[in-house]
């Protein structure tokens, strides 16, 4: 059996992480190094370009102490980001010329508004909606806004492009300029037909091609990193999100699968010729140089990330020791109609206003709660969804920081009516990531403390959830 090693790195919002893993699956080795987010006015989630490439070079720096004699085993490195989030960089030296532009940024929203896309147009051509989540209004904001973008574009010296690639681009020893199609298409700028930038919506953003990074695989080389006194190729570019969807190995067509972390993704297997069901996302989540594989997606802005809000808004400290046992006590529990980040998949409201309904202003405990059961509300609308399009399904899985609260787990499964098998894994976006840059070993092991949830009879739930749907359809006018 080969003894190689893979490396992967992940960059998320809270932190940089490097992590080895061998050929059958097993962790050899996780560091982390934190970074920050600034939250500079409304709508506007920002990070340091600077920062982020600094905290990665730390870590692999740390690379052959830590490795030692096992450095030189390294046969390959993934790199692994968030989807949204875009960079403007200066292409001679790799100055960033903007800040990263988080996938939670909406400052474009109105910009966006002004463009009147067609929906259905849109769709058909990158899977998506228009949406100030996505890269290509944010770009937009920037060549309008930024002297120092618009003065390196007339200067023909102007990248920018999803967060993967200006990492890329600083990483690699040549600087290597490319994007893989998971990352290109959360531009909004993807054509999904062809692979490549979509020409009619480059125009009607105003987007020059030229700086923008050319598109190739997943699976693909995509340069070579310095690590100690050895090169390793990066042979895998992808989104955090699409990696995580395969942290329990292989996609498989009964399963629903669930990431639920600063937001919460729902996935289901999707043929490439068909459209997404009504108001669900289609997501090209891997792509080698053969075959592509797409998912059905839908999206809840506000998971982990709404629960943090509403905690600061509330007063509530250290909710996260003691919502598991608030799920348990409580007993008046309110609904919240929650549209933190943008209320998404499949509503799709960027100006939605979140709020209680029946709230106990004394009863902080129970608002958590709501916030809580707000996640799963929106999961199952969307689950729903995919269901009469592409179900029956038999189970889910689910991974992501929230999957530690049993509360949440049980929730989901008396629900959703679904058993719900919580990846135990708490690194699944990097565990998804070395499966597909091992190239899918048939070997590779999966944990098997995996802890599973039946569903049970919860009218209480029932009957909440039901309520909350009524609330959400008048506050959105829109009945499901």
């Amino acid at each position: 059996m080969s003894n190689s090693l893979y490396l992967v790195i992940d960059q998320g919002g809270q932190s940089s992480r490097l992590l080895v893993f061998d050929t059958v699956g097993q962790q050899r080795l996780l560091l982390r190094e934190s970074v920050q987010t600034r939250y500079p006015g409304p709508g506007r989630v920002e990070q340091d370009p600077v920062e982020m490439v600094a905290s990665i070079r730390t870590l692999l720096d740390q690379l052959p102490e830590q490795l030692g004699a096992q450095l030189h085993k390294l046969k390959a490195a993934a790199l692994v980001t968030q989807r949204s989030s875009l960079v403007c960089w200066d292409r001679q030296g790799g100055r960033p010329l903007s800040p990263v532009l988080s996938w939670q940024d909406t400052r474009a929203a109105d910009l966006l508004a002004k463009l009147q896309l067609n929906e259905s147009e849109v769709a058909e051509r990158t899977g998506l909606r228009p949406n100030a989540h996505y890269g290509a209004s944010k770009l937009r904001w920037c060549l309008d806004t930024l002297p120092a973008v618009g003065e390196a574009l007339a200067e023909q010296r102007l990248a920018c492009g999803p967060l993967a690639s200006y990492l890329l681009f600083s990483l690699t020893r040549k600087h290597h300029f490319a994007v893989d199609p998971g990352n290109a298409q959360r531009t909004l700028l993807l054509n999904l037909n062809s692979g490549q930038w979509d020409k009619t919506l480059l125009s009607q953003f105003g987007i020059s091609q030229h700086i923008l990074p050319p598109v190739q695989p997943s699976a693909s080389g995509f340069g070579t990193l310095a690590v100690g006194d050895t090169s390793v190729p990066v042979q895998l570019l992808n989104g955090d999100q699409n990696a995580a969807f395969f942290g329990a190995g292989p996609l498989h067509g009964e399963r629903v699968y669930i990431n639920a972390g600063t937001g919460a993704f729902i996935a289901a297997t999707w043929p490439e010729a068909q459209p997404a069901p009504p108001g669900l996302l289609k997501t090209l989540v891997y792509q080698s140089p053969k075959k592509r594989w797409f998912v059905a997606e839908g999206t809840v802005n506000g998971a982990a990330s709404a629960l943090e809000w509403q905690a600061v808004e509330l007063g509530v400290d250290d909710y996260q020791l003691h919502l598991d046992k608030w799920c348990r006590a409580a007993t008046d529990i309110p609904l919240f109609l929650n549209g933190v980040g943008g209320l998404g998949a499949p509503y799709w409201r960027s100006d939605f206003s979140s709020r209680f309904i029946h709230l106990d202003e004394q009863d902080l405990q129970g608002a958590m709660v709501a916030v809580l059961e707000s996640i799963v509300f929106l999961l199952n609308v969307n689950l729903l969804r995919l269901s009469e399009e592409c179900g029956p399904f038999t189970e889910i899985v689910l991974s992501g920081g929230l999957s530690e609260l049993h509360g949440f787990c049980q929730r989901l499964a008396d629900l959703c009516g679904l058993p719900v098998f919580r990846n135990p894994e708490p690194e699944a976006t990097a565990r998804g990531a070395a499966f597909l840059l091992a190239g899918q070993p048939g070997g590779w092991q999966l944990r098997e403390d995996f802890l599973y949830f039946s569903p049970e009879l919860n009218t209480e739930l029932e009957l909440r959830y039901k309520h909350w749907l009524m609330a959400m359809a008048e506050a959105t006018a829109d009945t499901l």
